[in-house]
């Protein structure tokens, strides 16, 4: 890359669904941003989704399916009360903010979103319920959903009747996480205090497991799985619920969740060792409501000596088929195994793989230092061995990213200053987008950066709203080919809006299939899977050869002019192109193309008192078997594709071959000859 940027240009463009048009300024830094359009992507320009108001609170959430639909969640007050909105995203287009929590009389809080395809969205939250004899407000957990098709979220239905700590209500760490599969099953995992153990309960004896004075608490991390509009019964899958205290609930310390495409899941969460000893993160697969087994996903150990500092920061991704990548963090402690906070990554292999188990934690290679940042994490949905994952963090003021499959390999250096977290999401070509806040003294805004599959290429751009002022509550979401939805609130206190935009792949890669061996010319076609990430719609051209033989197509499938190409061996591609111009070229099919009978060739021999007759077909091959050649002098050859015959006098003779292929394309041929 060049380390001289070009000058940025700030242009402004209304291309918003909701409300005025913001302000977009695109860094292009360094030439390989002049890149051809199959490599590129767009960073859309932002879009006011909710205007400047003093009843805005804070943006929750991003989610995005696989093909492209998701949507962003925020919440502000209505009639002073805290309520849920999400703004879906569909064709390319925002649309108007919904309301999800429609019958909630109290208020909402923390809330999470995922999305399915075709526009699936589900929505989970906490709020009171009732208010105890003792004076303590009661809390639930609740969900609504949002199914294609429709216009409004159905009526909410619980989750979990009972979310707060039964003697104060301290519901500060439940923070609910959510993943949803292409066909609108889903899970979610959050956490229950069971006890504040720095709470003197008079209602019975703390519990033993407490250490008086900490701020440790008894906490349950329960699961539960949404399917055909229903929840199950929650599930506690910690190991050790209301017998280890653990620490303090925080957002660095909660619980991931993740699901593959055949609706199973992953969760890891952070525990102590039952021994008292540092906290470390634990990992189950979720097969339905059935969990397996725990998973160690932390070490106790590093080259012998014992790991005694906190493991925390647990990010999660999933592949298509239950491979999932987790990456965390072990904090720092001078003079033990790790003497400086270090990034770490495990893989859990596919659950139908021989021991299906965790792998081994590996340290990533440049990733240690005092000030490391929780990571994020994304999976490429090939899972192919030169792709398989991608990280990114923030460390020392800087944003880095790791992608590939050998976590030992020299981490990137710092592409940027950044604070806070930076989520990041893949794309199947090898690059991947990543958004951050900018950090203090730069002008507030969100950062996106887009990296192309070749090395050292990408794009960036700086987002901001329509009003200045602080930017907070930065929310991303990816359909893991490449697009992405984040969302953001910019303004001073009690006069900020909403933000949502939209980074834009090309078409993920697609399959294109010929058919098999030789085909005569009504056959010749080509078939192909669409995209199906595509945003706002695909249009394809059939290149052949290398050149352009249909554009414009819409359908999946293509008859191929065979009279324009002739008998041979011929390269077939597919050029998709979506709405904003970006494109994907599938790899090259080959046809195999039968256009013509077989050719019959007559050479005069024996002193030109005979001829050799040979019939061949450079394509599907000559049926020799039903080959049929009379030499004009009443003597005939059967079956036979090569024959010599000479003539018992001169004279002119025409000789007749009846020839067919492979194929059944059949001619016969006259041809003159002269014998002496």
């Amino acid at each position: 890359m060049s380390s001289s940027p070009l000058v940025p240009r700030c242009v402004r463009r209304c291309a918003c669904a909701v409300g005025p048009c913001a302000l977009f300024a695109l860094a292009a830094l360094g030439t390989p941003l002049l890149a051809p359009a199959p490599a590129g992507a767009v960073i859309g320009p932002p879009s006011v989704l909710e205007p400047p108001s003093n009843e805005i609170l804070e943006v929750d959430g991003a989610a995005m399916a696989r093909d492209g639909t998701g949507g962003i969640l925020y919440r502000k007050n209505v009639g002073g009360i805290a309520h849920i909105f999400v703004a879906p995203f569909a064709n390319g287009h925002w649309r108007a903010p919904i309301q999800a929590d429609a019958e909630d009389l109290y208020g909402a809080s923390q809330p999470a979103i995922a999305a399915g395809d075709n526009g699936r969205l589900l929505v989970v939250w906490v709020q009171p319920r009732n208010v105890a004899s003792s004076g303590v407000t009661l809390y639930e957990l609740m969900s609504a959903s949002l199914q294609p098709g429709a216009s409004s979220f159905a009526r909410p239905i619980i989750v979990d009747p009972s979310v707060g700590e039964p003697h104060t209500g301290d519901i500060s760490g439940v923070d609910p996480a959510l993943a949803m599969a292409p066909d609108g099953t889903a899970y979610v995992v959050y956490r229950v205090i069971v006890s504040d153990c720095d709470t003197n309960h008079t209602a019975e004896p703390p519990n033993s497991a407490c250490i008086n004075g900490s701020s440790d608490k008894l906490v349950d991390v329960r699961v539960a799985r949404f399917r055909y509009l229903l929840w199950s019964s929650p599930e506690t899958i910690n190991r050790a619920a209301s017998q280890v205290a653990m620490l303090s609930p925080s957002t660095e310390n909660a619980p991931a969740i993740a699901i593959a495409r055949n609706d199973n899941g992953v969760v890891a969460w952070q525990e102590p060792q039952t021994s008292g000893g540092p906290a470390r993160i634990w990992a189950r697969r979720l097969f339905g409501t059935v969990p397996s087994n725990v998973l160690q996903v932390s070490p106790e150990t590093l080259d012998g000596r014992q790991v005694t500092s906190e493991a925390d920061g647990v990010a999660l991704a999933v592949g298509p088929f239950g491979e999932a990548q987790l990456a965390y963090r072990i904090h720092g402690a001078p003079g033990t195994a790790v003497p400086v906070t270090q990034l770490y990554l495990n893989s859990l292999v596919a659950e139908n793989a021989p021991g299906s188990q965790l792998q081994g934690s590996v340290a990533v290679t440049g990733a240690a230092a005092g000030a490391l940042g929780a990571p994020s994490a994304a999976i490429d949905p090939s899972f192919s061995e030169q792709k398989a994952f991608r990280v990114a963090w923030t460390q020392g003021g800087a944003l880095r990213e790791l992608s590939g499959a050998n976590a030992q390999a020299q981490a990137q250096s710092a592409i940027g200053a950044a604070v806070g977290p930076a989520p990041t999401t893949v794309n199947p070509t090898g690059g991947g987008t990543t958004a951050w806040l900018a950090p203090p003294g730069s002008p507030p805004s969100v950062q996106v950066r887009e990296d192309y599959p070749q090395a050292g290429a990408f794009q960036r751009a700086r987002l901001s709203g329509t009003i200045p002022g602080p930017v907070a509550g930065l929310a991303f979401a990816g359909d893991g080919q490449g697009d992405a939805l984040l969302a953001f609130s910019q303004g001073p206190p009690g006069d900020s809006e909403v933000v949502g935009a939209f980074v834009q792949g090309p078409p993920a890669p697609f399959l294109l299939t010929t058919p098999t061996g030789w085909v005569r010319a009504a056959a010749a076609k080509a078939e192909w899977e669409p995209p199906f990430d595509a945003i706002g719609g695909v249009t394809y051209a059939v290149y052949v050869d290398g050149r352009p033989r249909m554009r414009g197509l819409t359908q999946t499938s293509a008859r191929i002019a065979a009279a324009r190409l002739g008998s041979g061996v011929h390269q077939v591609q597919v050029l998709a192109s979506d709405s904003s111009g970006l494109q994907t070229m599938s790899p090259a099919a080959t046809l195999k193309l039968d256009a013509s009978p077989p050719i019959v060739r007559v050479r005069l021999v024996n002193h030109r008192r005979g001829v050799r007759v040979r019939v061949t077909d450079n394509a599907s091959g000559v049926d020799a078997a039903a080959t049929v050649i009379r030499f004009g002098d009443g003597h005939t050859a059967r079956g036979r594709d090569t024959v010599a015959h000479g003539y018992a006098r001169a004279g002119v003779y025409w000789i007749t071959a009846r020839v067919r292929d492979r194929l059944g394309i059949a001619a016969t041929d006259h041809l003159r000859v002269r014998a002496r």
